[in-house]
């Protein structure tokens, strides 16, 4: 029969010597050393020591105890707010996260005031934030001060229309369609201006010209005289260029509803995730995001930034990891652990197309093998700012895996808005969402009819 014998290392340690006890630390016997400590409560040197081994395990609620009960000057500000967050003491956490006093501390201050239920102090913390935060972050801040003052009516949220409005605002100050059917006189002039501002807004040389020629020969058979005239005929003939295109998101079903982001890099598509990420959890889901685009570190990183912004949880492995082993890791996470919805990145490497194509295949192979009814929607997000141009980039992604939405990202900061005609004529896809601003509520609904009365206004 053997017996365990103590060695002479555990006895002195068991007797509160500190060196020993740093020894036992050393060798990884750190739950042996917390047993050990936490005998010696009441000795200030070996306590100091149980607090940062506390720290270190995420032991926060036993770290809590000490500094509440035996000495608060064990811990500094900055961990007494996140011991104090963690616990679930959130006006606590926010005065010591407050004392830190740079704009991300303040920020989160702010946030956890809000969580609190207490608007009016947390919108004080966030307007000291903003007047610290960087140019890069303060629209971060921007957002959240805004959310808190509509919840408490100081202003009105936007609607819809003053969304698109805004969006389409570089569009229309570009091509200028109102100035044009402001009751001037039907003449060549005017159809030659008017095919020029289609063309300018991108709808494309060959249908600027078939829409000005049916005008032209409407103008004639109606024996129209003035321009505003006009204008009805035109919105009607945009209208019936796109309406087949006006589509909507599928919204999340029982169980896991998965959604893949396709489209290349700088279109926009981890910004997309990350906003509509944010809508998800704010009608309370339970949203996982995948860092499936493996092939550029700052892409992972990307997709981390707008986890916290949005109030997501993330699933990411190393730079350079297989992209479908990312995804069938991540999805067996989210079956364990009850999310709700997921929400795929991929890469877009144009230059490498073939292997592109052979990655989001194995990704698809991957989902459907886990989740056969999935995925609810595979979205391709194109960047307005380069109009037609974007129907190629679509036609390589259309190779590899079926496409059942668009999202047009950038509106607002480009007048090609026109494009969305070409866009829907050769690609026949539905658009389900436009990009209005930077914003993260700016992801909107297409409407069609709202589109074209507010391009042609």
């Amino acid at each position: 029969m053997f017996f365990w014998r103590k060695t002479e290392e555990e006895k002195l340690a068991e007797r509160g010597d500190k060196n020993a006890i740093l020894t036992l630390i050393e060798k990884g016997k750190k739950d042996k050393a917390i047993e050990i400590l936490e005998r010696f409560k009441e000795n200030p040197e070996l306590r100091g020591l149980l607090f940062r081994l506390y720290m270190e395990e995420g032991k926060y609620y036993y770290a809590y105890q000490l500094i509440e009960h035996y000495d608060p000057e064990l811990a500094t500000a900055k961990e007494k707010a996140l011991i104090y967050e963690r616990v679930g003491e959130l006006e606590k956490s926010a005065t010591e996260y407050a004392k830190l006093g740079d704009w991300e501390s303040l920020k989160r201050a702010g946030l956890l005031l809000y969580e609190a239920k207490k608007p009016e102090r947390a919108l004080e913390l966030l307007n000291r934030s903003l007047k610290l935060a960087p140019a890069l972050k303060r629209q971060e801040v921007e957002e959240v001060i805004r959310r808190i003052q509509e919840e408490l009516g100081l202003i009105q949220r936007e609607s819809f229309l003053e969304k698109l409005k805004k969006g389409l605002k570089k569009t229309k100050e570009a091509v200028e369609f109102g100035i044009l059917f402001a009751g001037r006189k039907i003449d060549e002039e005017l159809f030659e201006e008017l095919e020029e501002k289609l063309i300018k807004a991108d709808v494309g040389a060959k249908v600027s010209l078939q829409m000005v020629e049916e005008l032209r020969k409407e103008a004639i058979r109606r024996n129209l005289k003035t321009s505003d005239q006009l204008a009805g005929l035109l919105k009607g003939l945009l209208l019936s260029q796109i309406s087949k295109c006006e589509g909507t998101l599928k919204e999340p079903h029982e169980g896991i509803t998965l959604y893949l982001f396709l489209g290349v890099n700088g279109s926009g598509k981890t910004t997309t995730i990350g906003k509509l990420a944010y809508r998800f959890v704010k009608e309370g889901k339970r949203v996982l995001l995948v860092a499936g685009d493996t092939f550029r570190s700052a892409a992972i990183e990307q997709l981390e930034v707008w986890a916290q912004r949005s109030g997501a949880d993330i699933f990411k492995k190393h730079e350079g990891a297989d992209p479908a082993s990312v995804v069938y890791e991540a999805l067996q996470k989210a079956t364990s652990e009850g999310y709700q919805v997921v929400l795929v990145d991929t890469a877009g490497r144009l230059h490498t197309k073939e292997p592109l194509i052979r990655e989001l295949r194995k990704i698809r192979d991957v989902i459907k093998r886990f989740l056969p009814q999935e995925p609810t929607e595979t979205l391709l997000v194109l960047d307005a700012t380069i109009g037609q141009n974007s129907i190629q980039q679509a036609k390589v992604f259309k190779e590899a895996v079926e496409v059942s939405g668009l999202i047009l990202t950038k509106l607002d900061g480009s007048a090609k808005g026109g494009a969305i005609v070409p866009i829907c004529r050769e690609l026949g896809i539905p658009v389900k969402l436009i990009g209005v601003g930077e914003g993260i509520e700016d992801l909107q609904p297409f409407v069609a009819d709202a589109f074209i009365e507010e391009l042609i206004s």
